[in-house]
């Protein structure tokens, strides 16, 4: 099977979402929907160097890309230090060889030896834009009306007509949508379709959802569920609290409602995962949690937190890179929402176990990192996010089980 652009065969892409979190775990649907039509298609990924956990175990991913850069201002400062990630240059028979730790020289020359046919920018900034052009890759697609749009070869936008007059918005609503409609450029040779029909085609009414490969148990992990009273290593239900910003937190006296409403009613642990920003504003709420029944986890690196989320029987948490890796790993997820609005960055409700309680006040969404009003979180009640996992808990079932601790 082969994918064409402009009357060329595309024997491999790069796709690129240089960060965060959230937004690389919702771009694997771009890899598994180039692969599935495609499956001798060459892949890789670039991501910046902290992120590599997400995708180091990614089946389906022939590369990955992890690009280096010292970034500063705001932005950097509230998602604390930037941690490279530990692992050697090639990751094993069950992931992708990596390429890590380069700079933007490095990475143009690698990228360049890559030879790829087509990138796929999922970020398109100046510098990303600039970067590819320098690649010499021949196929260039970004999403930007702006200046930098003389840098691709191609641009996509969701407002575009032939976007718009199709289903995408059905069958990947949101910020699934906004990365698939980037590929609207190619052709399905074998089936003779332009992509947006070829992916109606595929999809038709079913679900397109980001999926992450299962993590592999680490002792470390073992050691520190068992250190809060989960001796197995798996059967907790994970709260993650934190956020990178103030008005994405639900407020902590609402979380120690929660957590005392769920204790006499939930069999399961209870387990905090607490942020690597501002870890104490969190890990009081573990005094509420008696011995025995759970309690924080120190913070936990990338790969580590991942296997946590992995081995979870279900995760609460705000809106964040925690709430897209829960639902990437299959596990039923509460996501609780403030400013954002939860259509575009929570396009899960009703694919599988994933529910979204979010208030809209009159100012709703504003999608402000610091609001001086803030009303719309701590609106959110206890009892109804109680009520919400105790029926998730119910009656949902996981799209996969967790991983077996092989400790």
């Amino acid at each position: 099977m082969t994918w064409m652009i402009g009357g060329k065969r595309i024997g491999s892409a790069l796709i690129s979402r240089q960060r965060y979190l959230g937004d690389i775990v919702m771009a694997t649907v771009v890899l598994d929907v180039l692969r599935r039509g495609d499956p001798g298609m060459r892949l890789g990924f670039l991501c910046e160097n902290q992120y590599g956990a997400v995708l180091s175990g990614q089946d389906g991913l022939d590369d990955l890309h992890l690009l280096d850069l010292k970034r500063k201002g705001k932005d950097a400062r509230a998602r604390g230090p930037a941690e490279p990630y530990p692992i050697k240059s090639k990751h094993g028979q069950n992931g992708p060889n990596l390429h890590k730790g380069q700079g933007t020289a490095g990475m143009i020359k690698t990228l360049r030896a890559c030879r790829y046919d087509l990138v796929v920018d999922l970020f398109f900034n100046p510098f990303s834009a600039l970067l590819f052009r320098l690649t010499g890759i021949p196929h260039r697609i970004g999403g930007t009306p702006k200046w930098r749009r003389w840098l691709y070869t191609d641009t996509v936008c969701l407002t575009d007509p032939q976007v718009e007059e199709t289903g995408l918005e059905q069958l990947a609503p949101g910020g699934l949508g906004e990365h698939l409609c980037r590929l609207a450029p190619l052709f399905h040779a074998e089936t003779e379709l332009p992509f947006l029909s070829w992916l109606d085609r595929e999809w038709g009414t079913g679900n397109i959802l980001p999926r992450l490969s299962p993590t592999t148990p680490r002792e470390s992990t073992t050691k520190a569920l068992r250190g809060v009273g989960v001796k197995n290593g798996r059967g907790f239900l994970l709260l993650a609290p934190g956020a990178t910003w103030p008005s994405k937190e639900w407020p902590v006296e609402r979380w120690r409602e929660l957590i005392r409403l769920l204790l006499p009613k939930v069999s399961l642990p209870l387990v905090l995962l607490l942020p690597p920003n501002r870890p104490e504003l969190w890990s009081v709420l573990a005094e509420d949690i008696p011995a025995g029944q759970g309690g924080a986890l120190p913070v936990q690196p990338l790969p580590e937190a991942l296997d946590v989320i992995g081995r979870s029987s279900g995760l609460v948490t705000v809106d964040g890179g925690t709430l897209h890796a829960g639902v990437g790993l299959g596990r039923p997820t509460l996501g609780l929402f403030g400013p954002t609005d939860p259509e575009i960055w929570f396009p899960y409700q009703g694919a599988g176990p994933f529910r979204v309680l979010a208030e809209a006040p009159h100012c709703h969404p504003c999608d402000l990192h610091e609001c001086e009003e803030f009303i719309c979180l701590p609106r959110l009640k206890a009892e109804k996010v109680a009520s919400a996992i105790l029926t998730m808990l119910s009656e949902m079932v996981p799209l996969a089980e967790p991983p077996d601790d092989h400790d």
